[in-house]
């Protein structure tokens, strides 16, 4: 057969070192072609022994995600909370549930819940907090009653302050005492 080499490779025919077709590649037999199932149980385990010793080294980097995570998300609750109070023109106000894990935005009933692994303190005006829960107001002026909300996990502590001013909110990182 005098077909060309791109119309024997479309219809799986090779032409052999000794001149006999064949359908696999460059003229190999079937024991030649793939894996043998020594070298796939042999890659399964060289797997197994890389997922062992990289989980517990996967650990902490997924602890301090959390803290990252939950961080970013009440700090970018309070500056809606304090868009509400500047778009509405009336008092907004932020409550943080430590006891629960969770938080509450103005305008919303629905609970924001935080990583039970990260722990939270609230640092705000004293008639602001009750057993366990506390508030941070924000005024119609873009101003508030001020506070600050500490994280802690993962060997890091991340600090999130609300200046009672300007209402401006900034995360800050500090080492773990």
């Amino acid at each position: 057969m005098f077909w060309s080499a791109a119309t024997r490779h479309r219809i799986g025919l090779f032409q052999t070192k000794s001149g006999d077709k064949s359908p696999h590649p460059k003229g190999l037999n079937r024991h030649e072609c793939g894996f043998t199932l020594l070298e796939m149980i042999l890659v399964l385990v060289v797997a197994a022994i890389v997922a062992v010793v990289a989980v517990p080294n996967l650990q902490p980097a997924i602890a301090n995600m959390q803290l990252k995570s939950a961080t970013a998300d009440v700090a970018s609750a309070l500056r809606h909370t304090r868009g509400v109070a500047l778009e509405r023109g009336r008092e907004a106000e932020f409550v943080l549930n430590i006891n629960q894990h969770f938080y509450k935005i103005a305008g919303r009933h629905k609970p924001y819940s935080l990583p039970s692994d990260v722990k939270l303190s609230l640092f705000t005006a004293d008639f602001l907090m009750s057993e366990g829960q506390g508030s941070i107001l924000f005024y119609p002026d873009g101003s508030a009653s001020g506070g600050r909300v500490t994280l802690e996990g993962a060997g890091k502590k991340r600090l999130v302050d609300v200046n009672w001013l300007t209402g401006g909110v900034v995360i800050r990182e500090e080492a773990n005492d």
